[in-house]
C-alpha cells in the first residue's frame, strides 16, 4: 500500500522538525524505511518539504510562507497550546542547516555591499551612521507601536527635541535605540555575538522602560506569556539560561553574516530570554555581523509590522521561518539600497591630492595640452625638477595617472581645461587605441 504524501504532510504540520523515522511511524507505519524516504526526498525536491541539519539531527518542516499564513487563520484561543520544543535550536547545526538558501545569501551579499573599493574596518558602519540612528530607531520603535513618525524621530535623535503630545515611553524607546546602535558601532572592532555584548545591548534597549530595573541586561527569572499566541515559552530559569548559551554558542559559530542575523531574529525572540524587550534586542543584534562584515544594515524600513509579527507566531507555534526569511530577503534588499551609495566619498585623501595638489594640476594639463598622453617618465622628470622628495614620487605618478584616466567633459574644470581640450586625445586614441581617457 502506497505512503500518502498527504498524511506525511499532515504529520509534520503538527510535528514540526520531526525526522524520518518519527515521520514513518507517525504517519506511515506500514511502509519500509526505504519508502518513507523516497517520499520525504521527493517532496522536498517539489519544494513541499524543508529539510534541516543532518544525520540524526535531520529534521522536516512543511515548506512556504504559505503554510505559515494558511495556519495563522485559526484563532489563536482555537489553536493547539505549543510549548517551547528544545529540538527546533538542538537540530540547527552552524554552518551546515541553513535557514537561508544559498542563492538568497549570494544575492544578500550582492545587495548588501556598497559602492568601492575595501575600507578600514568600521569605517562604513561610522560613515553610515547617522542615518542609521534615525532609520533603525525609528522602524524598530514602530513595530512596538511608537507612534514617532519618521521626522519627529530624526528631530530626536539629532538634537534631542522631543516630539509634542507622545508618550515620554515612546521618546525614551527610541533613545535606548540609539544608545544601543551607537554602542554597537562604536566598539565595532570588539563586539561579537557574545552573552555579554547581547545582555549589553538589552540593557541599553530596556533603560528607564521596565518595572524593576535589574532586569534591563539579566537573563529572565520569571514567567511570560506571548499575546495573540498559543506558545507557551520556558519558565525555569535555568533552563532559558541554558538555551541562551546554546543560542549564543551556535550563533558565534555562524560564518555567513546573514544566516547569523536572521538565526538571531528567530530564536532569541523563540526563547524569550529576557522579561521584555527580546524582539528589539534581536533586531538590533541582527546587524553586529553585517555591520562588521562591511555590509549594508538591516534597516527594517519596509517591513510590514503585521507580516512581521505573523512570521514570529510561525516561528513559536510551527518552528517555521519560511515566512520570516520571507519578509527577512525582501526588506533587506530594500534596506541596502538606501545606504548602497554612501561610500562615494574616500574617508582619507591621498597625499599627492594635499600637498601635490598644484603639481598634479600642472602634470594633467600637459598631458592634454602639451603631450596629448600620459607620461610617467616626463611627470617623474617634473617632479626631480621641482625637488620632489624621492620616495613620494611613485605615489605622486599613480594618483595622477587616476586622475588622468577619469577625465571627462564634466569634470575637466578642476585642471582650468574645458571640454574641447579632450578632443585632440580622443581623436588620437581613436586613432591608436589605448588605455588612459573616460568619458
Amino acid at each position: 500500500m502506497p505512503v500518502s504524501d498527504q498524511s506525511i504532510l499532515d504529520f509534520i504540520a503538527t510535528q514540526p522538525g520531526a525526522g524520518r523515522e518519527q515521520i514513518r511511524k507517525g504517519a506511515a507505519s506500514h511502509v519500509s524505511e526505504t519508502t518513507i524516504w523516497r517520499a520525504l526526498r521527493r517532496l522536498v525536491d517539489e519544494g513541499k518539504l524543508e529539510l534541516s541539519g543532518r544525520g540524526r539531527a535531520s529534521g522536516y518542516t512543511i515548506a512556504g510562507s504559505a503554510v505559515v499564513r494558511g495556519y495563522l487563520q485559526t484563532s489563536y484561543n482555537q489553536r493547539a497550546p505549543k510549548n517551547y520544543n528544545r529540538e527546533f535550536l538542538d537540530r540547527y547545526i552552524p554552518n551546515t542547516t541553513f535557514y537561508l538558501s544559498e542563492a538568497e545569501r549570494e544575492a544578500l551579499r550582492a545587495a548588501g555591499t556598497p559602492l568601492g573599493g575595501p575600507l578600514p574596518a568600521g569605517t562604513y558602519a561610522r560613515r553610515i551612521l547617522e542615518r542609521l540612528l534615525v532609520d533603525l530607531a525609528w522602524a524598530s520603535s514602530r513595530m512596538e507601536g511608537n507612534t514617532y513618525d519618521i521626522l519627529e524621530t530624526e528631530e530626536l535623535v539629532r538634537f534631542g527635541k522631543e516630539a509634542s503630545g507622545k508618550d515620554r515611553k515612546e521618546t525614551v524607546m527610541i533613545l535606548n535605540h540609539k544608545e544601543a546602535i551607537e554602542y554597537i558601532v562604536e566598539n565595532l572592532r570588539s563586539i561579537d555575538i557574545t552573552r555579554q555584548d547581547i545582555c549589553n545591548i538589552h540593557a541599553l534597549l530596556a533603560d528607564g522602560l521596565l518595572i524593576d530595573s535589574a532586569m534591563a541586561g539579566r537573563l529572565r527569572e520569571i514567567d511570560v506569556g506571548i499575546g495573540y499566541s498559543s506558545y507557551k515559552p520556558l519558565s525555569d530559569k535555568y533552563e532559558i539560561e541554558e538555551e541562551f548559551d546554546i543560542v549564543i554558542t551556535k550563533a558565534h559559530e555562524i560564518s555567513d553574516p546573514f544566516e547569523q542575523s536572521l538565526f538571531l531574529l528567530v530564536h532569541i525572540p523563540y526563547l524569550q530570554a529576557f522579561a521584555d524587550i527580546n524582539k528589539r534586542t534581536s533586531r538590533i543584534a541582527s546587524n553586529i555581523m553585517l555591520l562588521k562584515a562591511d555590509l549594508a544594515p538591516m534597516s527594517f524600513l519596509t517591513m510590514n509590522d503585521r507580516e512581521y509579527i505573523d512570521a514570529l507566531i510561525g516561528i513559536y507555534e510551527l518552528n517555521n521561518v519560511a515566512l520570516l526569511r520571507e519578509i527577512y530577503v525582501d526588506a533587506y534588499l530594500a534596506s541596502a539600497q538606501n545606504y548602497k551609495t554612501l561610500r562615494a566619498e574616500v574617508e582619507t585623501p591621498d597625499k599627492a591630492a594635499v600637498v601635490y595638489r598644484e603639481f598634479i594640476r600642472e602634470a594633467i594639463r600637459k598631458c592634454i595640452l602639451e603631450w596629448k598622453e600620459f607620461r610617467p617618465d616626463e611627470i617623474r622628470t617634473m617632479a626631480e625638477q621641482q625637488n620632489l622628495p624621492d620616495e613620494d614620487h611613485d605615489d605622486v605618478i599613480a594618483y595622477a595617472r587616476k586622475q588622468f584616466d577619469g577625465l571627462h567633459a564634466g569634470n575637466v574644470i578642476r585642471y582650468r581645461l574645458k571640454p574641447q581640450d579632450l578632443e585632440s586625445l580622443k581623436n588620437r586614441q581613436t586613432a591608436e587605441p589605448a588605455g588612459g581617457f573616460v568619458d
